[in-house]
Formats: C-alpha cells, sequence, structure tokens
C-alpha cells in the first residue's frame, strides 16, 4: 500500500498508471504462461523414438532388400532355361531384363501391399505390448498412457501410407532392375545349361581392400566424436559410426570369400571344399552373410545398452550413490531428524530414534518443476531443480561420466558446485533498476541421460537457461553423472538454489542412507526396515513418502529396457530374414551345381558327405556374418564401452549366435535332402 498526499496529485488515474508501470508482475511471483504451445512443446516428446525407430529399421530394410535380390536370382535360376531360350531366338538384352521386372515386380507389388495393410497393423501389436510393458515396469498402475494400437490406428492414413508404400517400390524396383540385368547380359548358352553363377560379380579389388582398412578405423573416430555431440548429433555419429563398422568389416568377409576361390591352394579337406565352393557362388555367399552381419549388429548394439540392478546397491560409486531410501514431501520441511535435539522432540519411540541414530540424511531444497526423467514421455518445459546441502557435498558418491577441470587441491567433482565466483542473482541490475547484463552463469550437475535426451542439451560447458520464479537463469553444465536416482533432475548448490529461488523455504527431498539397518535389499515391500518407519514417524506431518532407492532406479532402468526390447524385435526381424535368406541360397545354389555335386558322387561321396558339404557352406557364410555384426557393434561402441555407459551383450551375443547357427543348420539340411536324389548319370549329362 502507498500513501500519496493529495498535494502531489493532479489525477488519480495518473497514479494508477505509474503505479501499473512501476509494479512488475514476475518481481510478485506472477507469469503469464502460455499453456496450449506448452502442451504442444510438452507432447512432442523427451526422446526422438520415431528417429531411431526409423533408422534402425532402415539397416532392417537394406537386409530386407538383400534377401528381395537373392530371391529373385532364385527365381530365375529356375527358369533361366526359359530366359535362355529368349534370347537365342533373339530378344534382345534389354527385352529380357523388361520382361524378368515385370515378372519380378508383380510379385514385389503383391509384398508391398501385404506388406502396406500389415504396417500400422505391427505397429499397432507393438504399441500394445509397450504400454503393458510400460504399465507394469514404469507407470504400475498410474495414470500415465504410453499409447495403444488404436492410437496407431488413428494415425494411418493415406498421407502416412502412401510415401512409404512409394519408397518400397522405387527400391524394390531397383533391386529387380539390377538382378534382372546382370541376368539378360548372360549369354544364352550359360543359361540354356543351366549351370554357374548368373549373379556372380567381379572379384573384391582394391576398393574392397582400401573399405576394408580405412572403415573400421573411420567408424572409431565417428563414434568418439559422438560422445560431445547433442542428442540428435549423437545420434546421427552413432548409426555412422555403426554402417562405416559394418561396411569395413563386410569387405574383410568379401575378400575372405573372394579368397576361398582361389585355384592355386589344394583342396585336401571337407573344410576347403566348402570354403572353394563359397568362391563360386561369392555374390550369394556374400549377400547371405550381409544379412546375418546387419541383424546381428543391431541386437548386439542395443543389447549393450541393457541395464541391470547393481551388484551392490550400497556402493556409493554405483547407480544409487549409496543411498537406502528417499523421502519426498507433500510440502516443504524444515524438520532435521539427524538433530537429537529435533529427534527428542518429534515423539519418536526408542526403537525409531535408535534407527534415526544410525542413519545419515542429507536434506535436498527442491523447486517446483517437471520431471525430466525417462518415466516422463513429455518434453519437460521446466526441470526440477535440486539444492544440495554441504553434508551431501562433502559425502559425495555416484559416478561421474565427465567433469570440468577440479580446483586445485579438490578430489571430489562435487566441489564445482561450491564454487565462489558466482554472482549473488541471475543477472545483475544496476543501481537504477536496468539490467547490466547477465551474470556468471551457476554451475550445474545433470546425469547424462537427462542433459542428452529429455533436455537436449551439450555437454561439458554448455549453458542453458531455467525459469527461476519468473525470471530467467543461466545454468552451466560442470559435470555429468552415469544414469542412476538423479535422473531427472538439475543439480546446484543450496546457496545457488537460495539465489535463484528465494521465496522457496524448507526441503522437498531427503536421501537417507539407513546403513546397516536398512533391512535386506529383497525385502518385501510392507516390510521396508525400522529405519523406513523412523523415517515415516519422523516426517508424518510434512506427507512423507519412502522409496527404496532401488526401486526409483527399477524404474527408470525398466524404461530403457522396455524400449530397447521394441529395437530388439527389429534385430530379431533381421535374423529371420537372415535364415529365410540362407534357405533360399542354398536350394539356389544345389539347383546350379547339380552337375559338379554329381561328379562328386561319380568319384566317390557319399549322399551323407555331400549333405555335410551343404551344411558346412551353410554355416561358414552366417558364421562370416556373426562374426562381422557382432565385431560392428562392439567397434562402434567402443566410447560407451569404456565410459561405463554400455557392456558387451555376452549373453545375447551367445543366444543369438546359438540360435541363427542352429536355424542354419536346418536350412543346410533342408537343401541338402535334394542332393541324396541326384543321379550321377543325369547329372553328368548336364556337364560338359
Amino acid at each position: 500500500a502507498w500513501h500519496v498526499p493529495a498535494a502531489r496529485v493532479a489525477a488519480v488515474d495518473d497514479v494508477r498508471a505509474a503505479l501499473a508501470a512501476a509494479v512488475r508482475p514476475a518481481d510478485a511471483g506472477i507469469a503469464i504462461v502460455p499453456l496450449a504451445r506448452q502442451a504442444e512443446a510438452a507432447a512432442r516428446g523427451s526422446t526422438p523414438f520415431g528417429g531411431l525407430f526409423l533408422a534402425l529399421s532402415s539397416f532392417v530394410v537394406g537386409a530386407g532388400l538383400l534377401l528381395e535380390w537373392l530371391l529373385f536370382t532364385l527365381l530365375i535360376a529356375a527358369r533361366r532355361r526359359d530366359v535362355g531360350l529368349l534370347a537365342a531366338i533373339g530378344w534382345p538384352p534389354r527385352r529380357v531384363a523388361a520382361l524378368l521386372v515385370l515378372v519380378g515386380g508383380t510379385a514385389a507389388a503383391a509384398g508391398i501391399c501385404v506388406g502396406t495393410a500389415c504396417g500400422p497393423l505391427w505397429a499397432g501389436v507393438l504399441l500394445d505390448w509397450l504400454a503393458g510393458a510400460w504399465q507394469t515396469g514404469v507407470a504400475r498402475g498410474s495414470a500415465v498412457a504410453f499409447g495403444t494400437s488404436r492410437d496407431a490406428a488413428a494415425a494411418v492414413g493415406v498421407k502416412t501410407l502412401l510415401p512409404g508404400a512409394a519408397a518400397a517400390a522405387g527400391v524394390s524396383v531397383a533391386a529387380l532392375a539390377l538382378a534382372a540385368r546382370r541376368a539378360a547380359r548372360a549369354t544364352p548358352l550359360a543359361l540354356l545349361k543351366g549351370g554357374g553363377d548368373i549373379s556372380r560379380r567381379h572379384a573384391a579389388g582394391r576398393l574392397t581392400a582400401v573399405t576394408a582398412l580405412l572403415a573400421p578405423a573411420a567408424a572409431l573416430l565417428l563414434a568418439w566424436w559422438g560422445r560431445t555431440a547433442d542428442a540428435q548429433g549423437a545420434v546421427g555419429l552413432f548409426f555412422a559410426a555403426g554402417a562405416a563398422a559394418l561396411a569395413g568389416l563386410l569387405a574383410v568377409v568379401r575378400l575372405l570369400v573372394d579368397g576361398g576361390a582361389g585355384g592355386a591352394r589344394p583342396v585336401r579337406t571337407l573344410l576347403d571344399l566348402a570354403r572353394r565352393e563359397l568362391g563360386a557362388g561369392r555374390s550369394r555367399a556374400f549377400s547371405v552373410a550381409a544379412i546375418v552381419a546387419v541383424a546381428e549388429f543391431l541386437i548386439v548394439a542395443v543389447s549393450s545398452f541393457a541395464l541391470h540392478p547393481p551388484a551392490r546397491p550400497h556402493d556409493r560409486a554405483g547407480p544409487t550413490g549409496g543411498w537406502t531410501f528417499i523421502a519426498s514431501f507433500a510440502a516443504p520441511t524444515g524438520v532435521d531428524p539427524a538433530d537429537p535435539a529435533v529427534r527428542e522432540s518429534l515423539g519418536l519411540s526408542d526403537a525409531e530414534r535408535r534407527a534415526l541414530e544410525g542413519a545419515a540424511i542429507a536434506r535436498l531444497r527442491s523447486s517446483a518443476g517437471d520431471d525430466a526423467s525417462c518415466t516422463n514421455l513429455y518434453a519437460p518445459a521446466t526441470p526440477t531443480v535440486l539444492g544440495l546441502g554441504p553434508s551431501f557435498l562433502d559425502r559425495g558418491g555416484f559416478r561421474f561420466v565427465a567433469h570440468e577441470p577440479l580446483p586445485g587441491g579438490a578430489t571430489s567433482p562435487w566441489s564445482l558446485l561450491a564454487r565462489s565466483d558466482v554472482a549473488p542473482q541471475a543477472t545483475a541490475p544496476d543501481p537504477e533498476g536496468v539490467r547490466a547484463g547477465p551474470a556468471p552463469a551457476i554451475p550445474a550437475i545433470l546425469d547424462q541421460a537427462t542433459a542428452q535426451w529429455a533436455l537436449k542439451l551439450g555437454g561439458i560447458g554448455a549453458e542453458f537457461e531455467i525459469d527461476a520464479d519468473g525470471r530467467p537463469a543461466r545454468l552451466r553444465i560442470v559435470g555429468l553423472l552415469e544414469p542412476g536416482i538423479l535422473q531427472g533432475y538439475v543439480l546446484v548448490a543450496e546457496n545457488d538454489f537460495a539465489r535463484l529461488f528465494p521465496r522457496r523455504s524448507g526441503y522437498g527431498l531427503a536421501l537417507v542412507d539407513a546403513g546397516a539397518g536398512a533391512g535386506p535389499d529383497d525385502a518385501p515391500a510392507g516390510d521396508s526396515g525400522p529405519v523406513a518407519r523412523a523415517i515415516g514417524a519422523a516426517w508424518a506431518d510434512a506427507g512423507v513418502t519412502v522409496t527404496r532407492a532401488t526401486d526409483r532406479l527399477a524404474r527408470l532402468q525398466a524404461v530403457q529396457n522396455t524400449f530397447l526390447s521394441g529395437f530388439q524385435a527389429l534385430g530379431t526381424l533381421g535374423l529371420v530374414l537372415g535364415t529365410a535368406g540362407v534357405a533360399a541360397v542354398q536350394f539356389q545354389g544345389v539347383l546350379e551345381r547339380l552337375g559338379s555335386l554329381g561328379i562328386l558322387s561319380a568319384v566317390g561321396f557319399t549322399a551323407g558327405r555331400l549333405r555335410l558339404l551343404v551344411v558346412i557352406e551353410t554355416l561358414l557364410m552366417v558364421a562370416l556374418g556373426l562374426m562381422a555384426g557382432t565385431l560392428a557393434g562392439c567397434l562402434a561402441l567402443v566410447p560407451a564401452f569404456l565410459a561405463g555407459r554400455a557392456a558387451v551383450p555376452a549373453w545375447w551375443i551367445a543366444g543369438t549366435w546359438g540360435a541363427t547357427l542352429a536355424a542354419a543348420t536346418v536350412a543346410g539340411l533342408a537343401a541338402a535332402r535334394r542332393v541324396g536324389r541326384i543321379e550321377p548319370r543325369t547329372a553328368l549329362a548336364a556337364v560338359d
């Protein structure tokens, strides 16, 4: 209220206008919030899952095109005598190629129609599965909605289906045209004889050798560069590194396959003969290896980021920071149960007081912001800021992925928050109230996943702006934590928090290290130990909710593992394509090599030995692809392995190797059944 002498007032309206101009709503904590704009921005999501699925699917699409090319060459091999007859009576190669593209294009068109119709159904099934996994492992019956098949059906329309169908038609016709052109250029005699590999390419040359040498090195450089890029850049660099690693290692596979075609080395064993046969059909063998390599690369690259509960939950360097419980309050409180005098005044029982005496408690200041952790599917507009007191900073804990250089004499990266070169306000006003310019940015520490995905910030040294009770404030990232229970928060020193949010009193969160009084880690939810009951009694008036740190960590890990499972489905689909490719190639190989297999039978090879030869060829192709894909995935993730953000998925590698080799064996045996019915006299009649 203001008292203005009447003698100094010319008009009451002038006083009203002067007061209205002098009073700023932001100074009173009043802000105009564009709700619709914020809702639209939040609905874009915190993580670009669409781009990730599209990028991962591109690898499977490439494998599918290779499979399409293999199946089309199988079709040509089955009707090659008809094609040779047309070429012999005068059809030009261009016309023969057009006929083959028309025949294959008819089948491709049918496949595109079926795929276009089934695509939304697959998206709906995937969404329903992810929604169920989300509700079970993350939301646990809350009102958080993930999305269902109804959402996928609502998004289906001509604008969404036609571009995909057109792209599928374009790449399919291109793959068919490539195979048809090579078949049409074969000589009529070779086609009429029914032998040889019409899809054979020239042997690998210098370009392949250079690719095998330089591409893996380029993959390492791209992967290392991605460590300091923003979220979108990191995703792009990861896929670029993966593509480079795949290209280099597949070039090595091509060199190995071509090396088996050399005739200088004598054939002494069945394995040598299998390598020689693979070299004779090098294009098909390389294509199968490429399909399997792409699928294995996806599985290794995705499974490496799967998260598991810590083996030592009380380890201070682990994702829990050594804390046992997280206490959150419905209303900020100033009660400190760590103070003996306060404990005596709370009316606790003797058992509750003893339980709290052996516990370490760190109270944290908390702003009213959005949840920026991965459990929030919406993009956070204003992240929650936590103010860390001296007890937390002195205790330390957690593992840093990266941080700025430590000041002289400091040993803990947490000391970076206790710097003295920060101005007392977010901006420095001059004596007349005019802003003189920005003050130095306040140091902050974030979880790496929060900085990279939820807030889409850069790495160490990146500056960003937050809303500090209606006024903008600049913060600078001085440290990045390994994903843990502090995910979703912006961490600053308590003194800086008080300067940023001077109107907020009390503490909104507390971390408790129960020590030996925590009870077993696998204790049921209803029996959290005496310390948990003592915490509930001490902060009962604040509406406290006590959560085990391991439970929060499990919820955060469930989010990442849920989405990884969806990505792993793409890799599994690639392995299915690889198995189909193996079967197609082996059936085609047996069909084209009836003459040579007849020679082997005539010189004494038994039917069982010939079947074993086909199976060995199959396993060699698949094993080369599995090795290339596994090494490519590990190569692209070397920086992540070194930083501790990923681990080699040994169980996934062993499982996929075993399943794929078993499926390849079945495919080889199925193709080898034709070998047992070979009549040497009939087979030799087709050989010069």
